[in-house]
């Protein structure tokens, strides 16, 4: 029996040594680091830009499971911004790659690789309430409790899966993108750029609000679109809008880890961190398109919290994509990849939000009170003398 396993162990040995060897990915450099912790930092500056004018955190799977559950223009106005993103960025400053060719011999595995990733992916961040931007880089930033617990999670989720299914195998990093992405000093121009047109925006916002208080829905539907367009080009230029990249990121045992990414979130706390510590301390008194700030405040951890980062960090890195980049993807590099993605992550979302809403509604059905002809029936039996 132990000659006739041999073959088969030594196999499996040899498998085990390619799937977990560790390497540096010889695509990495210090510039493509910059970028991403520029990229990182324009994240964080469209973060307090939205709460700052609009007074809600950033939270794309947030608004995207509302698409149709709750249509609002709002939501429509950042989901397009995030498309225009995508597509602007690719003409004007580059750094997108085209997705993996379907072979014919892979064709199936990638369509159910797609299917599945973006399945798990939209059932993953309706249950925890968030993904990496809503966690991530706002959650971390106000110290929430959920998202301390649901980060590091979905991450140790993400790399397991990514690990062992080989996503850096699946999604590998493009040669010709890799050197068409801008040099770092092009990036800081762009931020200072995108900046500043935050800022121009903020003011027009504040003064014709201020003077007219009637345009504040228009003006907040404005916002929203400015956010989505300022995120989308955060996330090109951080390398999140890229398969690859992240592939690169969360698969360790593949040889050819890329440890850029690690400094996108750290790019982003480097603002938002001190934002909100500040405005929860001190607070303000309304945002500037008017209203209450509408700050999270549930701090309880549950089953759903905890199922739900696992479920997000397996679709992340099965599809190599989380919400934004999804939406991202589909105005820089449109392919029935991608669409099968977003499709399968609202069919995800529609399907916990269905599932949530029968729940209550028989919750709350089993709650009513009885009708008026048994609550008399009940009042007769309880005139009644009992019997000895």
């Amino acid at each position: 029996l132990v000659q006739a396993l041999r073959p088969h162990l030594q196999s499996i040995r040899a498998h085990a040594r390619t799937m977990f060897t560790f390497g540096i990915s010889p695509l990495f450099s210090a510039s493509a680091a910059a970028c991403a912790g520029a990229g990182g930092l324009l994240l964080g500056i469209t973060v307090m830009f939205k709460t700052a004018v609009v007074g809600r955190v950033l939270g794309i799977s947030t608004y995207s499971k509302r698409l149709f559950v709750q249509p609002c223009m709002d939501r429509y106005a950042m989901v397009l911004g995030l498309i225009a993103a995508g597509a602007l960025m690719k003409i004007f400053y580059g750094g997108i790659e085209p997705m993996p060719p379907i072979r014919s011999s892979e064709k199936k595995w990638l369509w159910l690789r797609m299917g599945v990733g973006g399945l798990f992916l939209g059932v993953g961040s309706t249950l925890q309430n968030g993904c990496t931007s809503g966690h991530g880089l706002t959650g971390l930033a106000r110290l929430s409790l959920r998202s301390w617990v649901a980060v590091p999670i979905f991450m140790v989720s993400g790399i397991l899966t990514a690990t062992l299914c080989g996503s850096a195998r699946a999604f590998p990093q493009d040669a010709p993108t890799v050197a068409d992405t801008p040099a770092p000093s092009a990036a800081a121009l762009l931020i200072v750029c995108v900046a500043l047109a935050l800022a121009a925006v903020a003011g027009t916002i504040s003064a014709v609000v201020k003077d007219k208080p009637e345009v504040a829905r228009a003006a907040e539907v404005l916002a929203e679109f400015v956010v989505g367009l300022s995120f989308g080009c955060g996330l090109v230029m951080s390398g999140m809008a890229r398969p690859s990249k992240v592939a690169g990121f969360l698969d360790v045992g593949s040889g050819t880890w890329d440890p850029s990414l690690c400094l996108v979130m750290g790019g982003a706390l480097l603002v938002t961190f001190p934002f909100f510590q500040v405005l929860q301390r001190k607070g303000v008194d309304s945002p500037l398109v008017g209203g209450p700030l509408d700050l999270p405040s549930d701090s309880s951890l549950d089953y759903s919290l905890i199922g739900g980062s696992a479920c997000f960090g397996v679709g992340w890195a099965i599809s190599c994509m989380c919400p934004g980049p999804v939406w991202v993807a589909c105005g820089a590099m449109p392919s029935l990849q991608v669409l099968t993605v977003a499709s399968a992550m609202l069919a995800g979302m529609a399907a916990v939000v269905i599932i949530k809403n029968l729940s209550e509604s028989k919750n709350s059905y089993k709650e009513m009170p009885s009708s008026p002809r048994n609550m008399q029936l009940s009042s007769q039996d309880e005139d009644k003398p009992q019997s000895a």
